[in-house]
């Protein structure tokens, strides 16, 4: 079905209404422009608009400040927005409820209390964004609201954050195998009563229940997929619907945003005419939920106003402006140039020079283009140095490697075809941690065999020390992947790696992880020493020594220069450069070398109103990308979607200068 009425803006049941996507898709804007569409239109109701994306854009769309606190929303008094700060989140949690977890520890092994609150302390990074989803639960369950409506971040971290429950349910499993031996020991000696801790418990399991009763709920639940007429969009909402039907999430409505309208503009007319091959494959692959199509509007939505533009649009009762008419005596290669317009031309060279970096990382918002970039990078290295081995990789959760190249990559290192020299990864680094937990698991299990089977502490030590790997800080999975990038480094497998990262909130959590997990590491080995016999864990010891070294060379190599250069993509749009801003920030902050800036998807002179209209806006931000870091480099808009290795060899050529 295709067209009609999107059936949540009637529902008045809902009380959760979930938004989410490939990044730079439009779920923000969409998530805004509904709650504000829904609270003008309800004036009765209290509505809210939350986000739990690291790299919150709520501000960005309504174009006025938003924080950790409810905020009205200008002009609109039943209308709040709020931009959750996990982190703060998190600590509360640790505030409140870190006595009761020493008295856990304390009683139920042979950890003292610092021992265990350095590793929790360790342990519970990442679920600072289960809190805040707890929260947002639990605001839905008191009605603070009539109704939530939530941004979420982009697929892959969206999918991981749905896996949260099942973590934090690990976690009391653990805090639960440290009472057991309390419980037994009071029994026996009949003293047996409930207390701080079985109620700590009691509570954290009540709060994961009613979160997994929420979203499974039909009736008052919502996820609305984002997406737009692009191949990577496409197959990554493919992979999004069939996760939200596994995870008993409802779906009934997908969005398809920036559907160019029929225009007697060349260059217009040609990027439709490619969209055209994948609306067909839209409305072939998601036929079985409505199709709610949105037109790609000459202006970029942020504000109020801008806001009820989208909405409008989305209901069809706006359309963009016509065109005017391309001049019948302009060439038609001045539409669409395949050259690419640099800031200087001493900037080419500058950037020919990154070749000589081992390591490249390409970094920012969804939806600006990374894959691409990295991609097409990757085939120029490879081109331009025969005889070098290149890996391509992600550790992006929601890969998009695959469908950029065109062929099937997949966990595995493949030859990518027609490029010597090439190799691509999508690395599934979840298998890799499943690895080292199993490892770890079968060392503890051997050491209790051996060593301790006639001791009356060991039924209940055993579990303890099986189960303290499930309390891996989140995140580390995909950390996982750069530190078994890091065996080729130490093999010399390869010459150099190009990194396609997850978008900005994720890729950042992705940076700032290394340090924090090789304490984990160092912190669980501390805790072995506290058992006798520690020498007959040998196994135990190298594997964690092993991963502590492999983590100590991530961090040496994410902050030497020489080695390693981070490369930010964005687009020239308002929202992007906001975003862009604070991700260069962060990254001198962690002393990531990064002098790059590509500017992406830059508009091309045209003589048509709507491509002037857009391009007028892009000139005024690609002003303030210039001055966020040394070099930029503007690589235009294409009519045609680039994938597969003609177009990525075509990218390529355009930002390297090679035509």
């Amino acid at each position: 079905m295709v067209g009609q009425r999107p059936s949540f803006l009637d529902d008045e049941s809902l009380k959760l209404l979930l938004f989410g996507g490939k990044g730079g898709v439009g779920k923000t804007t969409t998530a805004t422009a509904t709650a504000l569409y829904l609270a003008r239109r309800r004036p009765e109701q209290k509505i809210l608009v939350a986000s739990t994306d690291p790299a919150h854009s709520l501000s960005d769309s309504f174009d006025q400040p938003i924080g950790d606190e409810a905020s009205p929303i200008a002009s609109v008094p039943n209308l709040f927005a709020l931009e959750m700060n996990a982190s703060r989140r998190l600590e509360d949690f640790k505030r409140r409820y870190g006595p009761v977890l020493k008295t856990i520890a304390n009683r139920g092994t042979y950890f003292d209390q610092d021992d265990i609150a350095d590793l929790f302390d360790l342990s519970v990074p990442g679920l600072d964004e289960l809190m805040a989803v707890i929260e947002i639960a639990n605001i839905v369950k008191e009605r603070r609201y009539d109704l939530v409506t939530l941004d979420t971040a982009p697929t892959g971290h969206t999918l991981r954050l749905l896996a949260l429950p099942q973590l934090m349910e690990n976690w009391l499993r653990v805090l639960d195998l440290m009472l057991e031996k309390h419980r037994y020991m009071t029994s026996v000696f009949g003293c047996a009563r409930s207390d701080e801790t079985e109620a700590f418990l009691q509570d954290m399991s009540a709060n994961l229940a009613h979160l997994r009763t929420l979203l499974s709920d039909a009736d008052s639940t919502e996820f609305v997929p984002v997406t737009i007429p692009e191949t990577m969009s496409i197959e990554e909402t493919a992979r999004l619907l069939e996760a939200m039907e596994s995870c008993g999430l409802r779906v009934r409505t997908v969005v398809v945003n920036r559907v160019i309208a029929k225009s007697e503009c060349v260059f217009c007319d040609a990027r439709r005419r490619g969209q055209e091959r994948q609306l067909e494959e839209i409305k072939h692959r998601f036929s079985g939920w409505t199709l709610v199509v949105v037109p790609l509007l000459p202006s970029e939505v942020r504000g109020q106003e801008a806001l009820e533009r989208y909405i409008q649009a989305m209901l069809g009762d706006e359309r963009p402006p016509p065109h005017i008419p391309q001049n019948p005596s302009s060439p038609v290669a001045s539409c669409a140039p395949n050259r690419v317009i640099r800031k200087a031309d001493r900037e080419d060279e500058q950037m020919i020079g990154l070749v000589q970096q081992q390591f490249i990382l390409f970094g920012g918002k969804g939806g600006v283009g990374k894959t691409t970039i990295a991609a097409a990078t990757a085939i120029h290295l490879a081109r331009g140095n025969q005889g070098e081995r290149i890996l391509l990789f992600s550790t992006d959760p929601a890969h998009s490697l695959s469908d950029s190249l065109g062929q099937q990559i997949g966990d595995r290192i493949t030859p990518v075809a027609g490029i010597d020299g090439l190799f691509a990864l999508e690395m599934e680094a979840t298998k890799l941690l499943e690895d080292l937990k199993q490892q770890y698991r079968d060392a503890i299990n051997d050491f209790f065999d051996r060593f301790l089977a006639d001791s009356f502490d060991a039924p209940f030590d055993r579990q303890v020390m099986e189960e303290l790997i499930t309390l891996t800080p989140p995140g580390l999975d995909e950390l996982m992947g750069l530190m078994k990038i890091m065996e080729f480094v130490e093999k010399g497998e390869f010459d150099r790696y190009i990194l396609d990262m997850a978008p900005t909130g994720h890729a950042l959590r992705f940076l700032e992880t290394p340090g924090i997990v090789r304490k984990w590491f160092i912190t669980l080995f501390k805790l072995l020493l506290k058992y006798e016999g520690v020498t007959q864990l040998v196994r135990v010891a190298e594997l964690l020594q092993e991963k502590s070294k492999q983590l100590r060379l991530v961090q040496r190599l994410l902050v030497d220069p020489e080695r390693c250069q981070f490369i930010t993509v964005a687009t020239p749009q308002a929202m992007v450069v906001l975003e862009t801003a604070r991700l260069l920030g962060r990254l001198a902050e962690l002393s990531i070398p990064c002098r790059w800036v590509v500017a992406n998807m830059v508009t091309p002179p045209t003589e048509c109103a709507f491509c002037d209209a857009v391009r007028c806006a892009e000139q005024h931000n690609l002003e303030k990308l210039r001055t966020l870091a040394p070099s930029l480099v503007q690589v235009p808009l294409l009519p045609d979607e680039v994938k597969g290795i003609s177009g990525l060899t075509g990218m390529a050529k355009i930002i390297y200068g090679e035509s």
